[in-house]
């Protein structure tokens, strides 16, 4: 009652669909792996003398059911711990993430950050794979210093 008159009856109702969808989204995602994981065992249950049909049946119920407990659960967990936020202080909380968000990219273009990026320029030219080693070892570069030691 006291998070609906915050925000209003039908942003609630919106929120409350919302979270339901998610919530059912989620568990039925699971349900169905599991019912996949199910199937792929329940044929072991005729080694141990059961009708592995009827066994299907009796664990795809309790399944089921258990599904039907966690969205019932889930769904009384989130909408309690759900915290409204009022119009200005929502207008507030975006207008902050906005001023931040142009603050670190001003941070970003002005080059005075870590972020600023700069070019390495060799002062020597590049030592070829054949070439003798610059080290003196009279070796080629490629059994001296080369990548393959």
């Amino acid at each position: 009652m006291q998070k609906e008159a915050i925000i209003g009856a039908a942003p609630m109702r919106y929120h409350e669909r919302m979270l339901m969808l998610q919530i059912v989204d989620s568990h039925w995602k699971d349900h169905l792996l599991g019912m996949d994981h199910l199937k792929e065992g329940i044929g072991l249950r005729g080694y141990g003398q059961r009708d592995p049909l009827v066994e299907y049946k009796k664990e795809s119920f309790d399944l089921f059911e258990d599904l039907m407990n966690r969205i019932e659960e889930d769904t009384l967990r989130f909408l309690f711990l759900l915290q409204p936020v009022e119009e200005e202080k929502q207008a507030e909380q975006i207008e902050r993430k906005r001023r931040r968000a142009e603050f670190l990219m001003s941070q970003q273009t002005s080059g005075n950050g870590d972020g600023a990026q700069h070019q390495v320029k060799r002062d020597s030219s590049k030592v070829g794979r054949n070439d003798p080693c610059p080290c003196g070892s009279g070796k080629k570069f490629k059994k001296c210093h080369g990548v393959n030691v």
